[in-house]
C-alpha cells in the first residue's frame, strides 16, 4: 500500500466519522425544532442518524463503484454493521461494564427488558429472512419480489416504538439517559469560539440545516473514496473485496456508536447503551439488507454467511437471556461477552482461512 494509499484511506475514514459525529448532532437537533418526543428523537432519528453513513456505503458502492467487485464491497459493507454490532460492540459494551462494576456499582446491565426484546427480536426475525435468501436458490430466484418486505417492515418497528403506552420506570430513565446524552449543535459551538454570537443550546434552524447537509455530504464523498479504495486494495493484494469490506466497513462507520455505547456504559446509562445498539440493529437488518437483496445478486460467500450466522447467534444469545434470566431488568454481562466472543472467533477463522491461502 503506498503512502497516498493510506492518505486516501485515513481522508475516507475522516469524512466517514466526523460526518457522522455532526449528522447524528444535526438529526436529533431537527428532531427537536420538529418538535418529536424525546423517545422519538432518542429511538429513531438518532438510530436513522448513526446508520446512514453504513447505509450510505454500500449504496455508493453499488452504484457508483465502476467495477466487477462493486456487488461485493456492497455485500459486505451491509453485512459487516450488524455483524460487529451484534459481536464485537455487544463484547466491548460487557467488558466494559465488568471492568468498572466497582465503579458502577453492580455486575449486571440494567436494561429495559421490554424495549430490548422487541428490538432483538425484529432483528432476529428480518435477519434470518435476509439470510435464508441468501442461503435457498428458489427465495433467491425470487428475491425481487421477496426483497420489498424488509422496507415496510421497519415503518411496522417504527409503529411500536413510536406508539405512547404509558411510560414504565424504564421508559422514564431511558427518556433521562436520551436527554443526558443530547448535546449542544456542533457548528454552533464551533461558530460561538470563533467569536460568532450563537447558543449553541438554542441554534437557529438554518444552521442546524446547514450542519445537517455539509455533515451529510461529507458522509457520501467519505464513502466514495472508501469503497475505491476496497476495491483497488482487494486488486492490489488479491484479496477477497467482500471481506475486506465486511471488517473495514464498520470500523468507519460504526466508530462513533460503538464509542458512544461505550462512554453511555462507563457512565451507568445502560439502557440507553444497548438500547442504541439494538435500534440501529434492526435498522441494519431492513434497510441496507433492501439494497442488498434488490440490487445484487445476495450471494454472501463462506466469510459473509458466517458473518450473518455468528450476528444472529449473537443476537439470540442476549434475546434468550432478556427473556428467561433478566430479573428486575438487570441483564447478566455473561450474555454480551460469550456472544461477543463470537467476533474473535471469526477473525482466528479469516486469518487460518487466509494462511491457508
Amino acid at each position: 500500500m503506498s503512502p497516498l494509499d493510506a492518505l486516501l484511506l485515513v481522508a475516507a475514514f475522516a469524512l466517514i466519522l466526523v460526518g457522522a459525529e455532526l449528522f447524528t448532532n444535526g438529526v436529533e437537533w431537527l428532531g427537536q425544532i420538529l418538535g418529536m418526543t424525546e423517545g422519538a428523537t432518542g429511538s429513531i432519528l438518532a438510530a436513522i442518524g448513526t446508520a446512514t453513513p453504513e447505509t450510505l456505503v454500500p449504496i455508493v458502492a453499488i452504484l457508483f463503484t465502476q467495477s466487477v467487485e462493486a456487488d461485493d464491497i456492497g455485500v459486505g459493507a451491509i453485512l459487516g454493521a450488524p455483524f460487529m454490532l451484534g459481536t464485537l460492540v455487544m463484547l466491548l459494551i460487557g467488558v466494559t461494564a465488568f471492568a468498572l462494576r466497582q465503579r458502577r456499582g453492580r455486575d449486571t446491565l440494567r436494561v429495559d427488558r421490554a424495549h430490548a426484546s422487541r428490538d432483538l427480536g425484529f432483528f432476529l426475525v428480518m435477519y434470518s429472512a435476509a439470510l435464508a435468501i441468501a442461503l435457498f436458490p428458489p427465495l433467491r430466484e425470487a428475491k425481487g419480489i421477496i426483497g420489498w418486505i424488509f422496507l415496510p417492515a421497519y415503518f411496522v418497528y417504527l409503529f411500536l416504538v413510536l406508539r405512547t403506552p404509558e411510560a414504565s420506570d424504564s421508559d422514564v430513565e431511558e427518556a433521562a439517559e436520551v436527554m443526558q446524552a443530547f448535546d449542544a449543535l456542533s457548528f454552533a459551538s464551533y461558530l460561538r469560539r470563533a467569536g460568532a454570537r450563537f447558543d449553541p443550546h438554542k441554534p437557529p434552524g438554518w444552521l442546524i440545516a446547514a450542519q445537517t447537509l455539509l455533515s451529510f455530504g461529507a458522509i457520501l464523498l467519505g464513502a466514495k473514496i472508501f469503497a475505491a479504495w476496497i476495491d483497488a486494495f482487494s486488486h492490489a493484494m488479491g484479496f477477497n473485496a467482500l471481506l475486506v469490506a465486511l471488517l473495514l466497513a464498520p470500523l468507519a462507520t460504526e466508530l462513533p456508536e460503538a464509542a458512544n455505547s461505550l462512554i453511555w456504559t462507563k457512565d451507568g446509562k445502560d439502557v440507553i447503551a444497548l438500547g442504541n445498539v439494538a435500534g440501529a440493529m434492526v435498522f441494519q437488518s431492513t434497510i441496507p439488507v433492501t439494497v442488498g437483496v434488490l440490487l445484487t445478486p445476495w450471494v454472501l460467500g463462506s466469510f459473509g454467511t458466517l458473518a450473518a450466522v455468528f450476528a444472529l447467534v449473537s443476537g439470540a444469545l442476549i434475546f434468550i437471556q432478556l427473556r428467561v434470566r433478566t430479573r428486575g431488568d438487570s441483564l447478566p454481562l455473561s450474555a454480551l461477552i460469550v456472544g461477543g466472543s463470537l467476533y474473535v472467533v471469526f477473525i482466528l477463522y479469516v486469518v487460518r482461512s487466509v494462511l491457508a491461502g
